[in-house]
């Protein structure tokens, strides 16, 4: 059996200097991902308006708690744009989703995780990510009142961002000579509430976790990828989770941001596929060449988004479910993946 192995190293101060990229896989933060100051991701060299209009970013947050699996975004693709939260009742299978198509420029995300916020607001709709990585502090709010007839929210929650014990998944990673994205991915423990209509909920830290997704690319066009990921815990208690992408990264032996999260340890994982012999809404089996991923993934609940507008096309298809199998660690060890929540993306998109 190959064994499979990549540097993965701490990460430079900025992703962009003296006009090049930093290329690689770290266990460390950015203190700016700053590929905005990359003169020509393209072949020709563009005003610095242009990059920005190219520039996709956002900032993503999987929550999880005892019975209850929370997704939001600040998501700004420049053409598409917009705001979501969506609340999972993993018990009853029932799912609230509140989405909002915003303007670009109403989107607020930073390129560091110190002293910074992500956010948007408006009358009946806001959310609000405030970060400081040098305090170990990530507080997410939402407000929602009014909102098409649905619920009203009324959120806080408090990740335990602490880099040190909690080792992050940060990449730079190339799409072409020009082109790369960024991703910083970290599982932490949580705390926090949400109150949804006449229900108030409890996080409590021993039994809740976050997966935080801060990214940053000039993705190809059209975009095309598969990912999943799930977070819990095991019999002991300990906080596990995993990241898993087959994106047009390059060289993905030495470029790719997957891996496992195990009671704060960062373990780097091999290129995967993702096969789905019974279409999107059957199992997906999860698996890589080296034996070190080997995950099957029932689909529960489903959402789909097709939008064919000549121009722009999107294909999206993201059940969320419960993961079986195992991944391995760096030193072999399998790590048993039994009923782990989670959630996976088909993506398309042309725009």
């Amino acid at each position: 059996m190959k064994i499979y192995s990549r540097p993965v190293t701490a990460a430079p101060e900025k992703l962009v200097e003296n006009g090049n990229y930093h290329l690689g896989c770290f266990n460390t933060p950015v203190k700016q991902a700053n590929l905005l100051d990359f003169p020509s991701p393209y072949k020709l060299p563009l005003p610095r308006s242009m990059r920005a209009l190219q520039l996709r970013e956002w900032q993503a947050f999987q929550l999880m708690g005892k019975d209850h699996f929370i997704m939001v975004a600040i998501y700004n693709a420049k053409k598409i744009s917009l705001v979501q939260f969506i609340v999972y009742d993993i018990v009853n299978n029932k799912k609230i989703k509140y989405e909002k198509k915003v303007p670009a420029w109403d989107l607020k995300v930073p390129d560091t995780l110190y002293n910074s916020v992500a956010s948007y607001k408006s009358k009946n709709f806001s959310l609000e990510a405030k970060h400081n990585l040098s305090s170990h502090k990530l507080e997410l709010t939402a407000t929602i009142k009014g909102f098409q007839n649905l619920p009203d929210v009324n959120a806080h929650f408090n990740g335990l961002h602490d880099v040190v014990n909690y080792t992050p998944m940060v990449v730079c990673n190339p799409f072409s000579a020009g082109r790369v994205m960024y991703s910083h991915k970290c599982l932490m423990p949580m705390d926090g509430f949400l109150t949804i209509g006449d229900k108030h909920l409890v996080f409590n830290r021993e039994n809740s976790q976050l997966i935080i997704d801060d990214h940053k690319g000039y993705y190809p066009y059209p975009t095309v990828y598969d990912w999943v990921t799930g977070m819990g815990r095991d019999k002991e208690n300990r906080i596990i989770g995993f990241n898993l992408t087959n994106n047009q990264v390059i060289q993905q032996e030495k470029y790719n941001e997957n891996c496992l999260w195990f009671d704060g340890e960062l373990h780097p994982l091999p290129p995967i596929k993702v096969k789905r012999p019974e279409g999107v809404k059957g199992k997906w089996q999860i698996s890589d060449e080296y034996d070190n991923v080997n995950l099957e993934f029932t689909p529960v609940i489903h959402t789909s988004v097709n939008i064919n507008l000549l121009l722009l096309r999107s294909k999206y298809e993201g059940p969320y479910g419960f993961f079986n199998g195992y991944l391995k660690k760096t030193t072999g060890e399998k790590v048993m993946i039994e009923n782990l929540f989670g959630m996976g993306e088909d993506f398309y998109l042309r725009a």
